[in-house]
């Protein structure tokens, strides 16, 4: 392993090598998740007409006197071509919720507001409440035609589906998503239905990564699981590089004799752009590319692989994506006071107690996957020369997935 470098660096230089992903035309409904390669634009107003806001009865709030009493002349369901109530005095119409209002009306007095007289009229149980523009939402007072709602590089969530539907859009411009490959190493690992041996133990790191991956709308092509041989991982890691964009290895990248997977990727001819950076849990991450193909190599312990995967991986593949914002971060406060290094950046799982306040869970080591549990996420602690930062201290958030 190479001198150590920064966190900051490690990101850039995924950022400046990692490729940039292609768009692609997606069917609305299909989108969700995915990061917004076109300009949403308002094809008409938004509502497109007054809009009844209630079930109830639109009348002239001019024509309101003590009695309070109208004359329903109409009904006016949602989904008609807007109607007249008639010039004459205290007539209304009975109306539903999203139906056009009729134009010579100027205010919608709700049911539970009025008594039915008869089945033709109707009366205002307290005539001074209501006035003008009561229950009423005007025509184009949202957003005016040909406006610009939605921009490249937003991330398409439930809010901006609904937002392309009422647009017109069928399909939309997205980032294609990666073709993923994700890779366990290691010749103490079983499977998850297999009962270990003493010296052996479960595989689990990767079906967290794969949960992961899932929960941002990221989904895994290809998983499989290398031996701690070189000659034996050699081929059937170039076939998952050859046949996707991404692959995820976790553990076989530390100084042990038996990490071969950075002397392998070397041989297959990827190119290097770190192996280790200053940072605590995770110190052993590296990252390699080639024309078609990047690989992360995330270290085997499962808080390291965990937050590696969080703290780079998906962020660097959103961005790749087009993404504008990060959205799985923000900025909160600690409780009590911690300790930091002052030569690494350290990541460090909390309990947010509030949206802004974390109580730090420190674990035992980066081996110690059930303290985790403890945890909403982790903060971004950087070197301090005292050592400590204080109660009530500022740091970069991140939530796991």
């Amino acid at each position: 392993m190479n001198s150590l470098i920064t966190t900051h660096e490690a990101a850039r230089l995924i950022r400046e090598h990692l490729p940039a992903l292609s768009a692609i035309q997606c069917p609305l409904n299909k989108c969700a998740g995915r990061i917004l390669r076109e300009t949403v634009t308002s094809d008409r107003p938004f509502p497109p007409f007054n809009r009844s806001m209630m079930d109830g009865y639109a009348i002239r709030a001019e024509d309101i006197d003590s009695t309070g009493t109208f004359q329903i002349t109409i009904q006016v369901p949602a989904g008609n071509p807007e109607q007249s109530i008639g010039p004459e005095a205290k007539n209304c119409a009975e109306i539903m919720t999203g139906a056009v209002v009729p134009a010579d009306t100027n205010c919608v007095v709700p049911y539970e507001a009025t008594k039915r007289i008869d089945e033709q009229h109707m009366q205002l149980l307290n005539p001074k409440a209501h006035t003008t523009s009561d229950c009423i939402h005007p025509y184009a007072s949202d957003r005016p035609a040909h406006e610009s709602l939605l921009q490249s590089g937003t991330q398409i969530g439930s809010r901006e589906i609904a937002v392309a539907a009422t647009c017109g859009y069928s399909e939309l411009s997205v980032s294609k998503i990666p073709s993923i490959a994700v890779v366990s190493t290691g010749d103490e690992l079983v499977e998850v239905s297999q009962q270990p041996e003493p010296h052996q133990i479960r595989r689990s790191n990767d079906i967290m990564i794969e949960t992961a991956l899932v929960r941002a709308h990221l989904y895994t092509q290809q998983s499989a699981h290398l031996p701690d041989d070189k000659d034996a991982c050699e081929q059937p890691l170039s076939k998952l590089i050859a046949d996707n964009q991404i692959v995820l290895l976790s553990g076989g990248v530390s100084m042990g004799k038996k990490d071969y997977i950075p002397e392998v990727l070397n041989q297959l001819g990827l190119k290097k752009h770190f192996h280790g950076i200053a940072q605590k849990p995770g110190k052993p991450m590296g990252f390699w590319t080639n024309d078609n193909c990047a690989v992360f190599t995330l270290p085997g312990n499962p808080l390291s692989t965990l937050t590696c995967l969080h703290h780079y991986v998906i962020p660097s593949l959103f961005q790749a994506m087009g993404q504008a914002v990060a959205t799985t971060q923000r900025s909160v406060t600690i409780d009590k006071d911690i300790r930091a290094r002052d030569d690494f950046t350290l990541f460090l799982p909390v309990a947010l107690n509030s949206k802004s306040v974390a109580t730090p869970q420190p674990t035992q080591n980066s081996g110690d996957l059930v303290r985790i549990l403890n945890s909403d996420g982790y903060i971004v602690v950087p070197p301090c020369a005292e050592k400590t930062y204080t109660s009530g201290s500022s740091f970069t958030y991140h939530c796991w997935l």
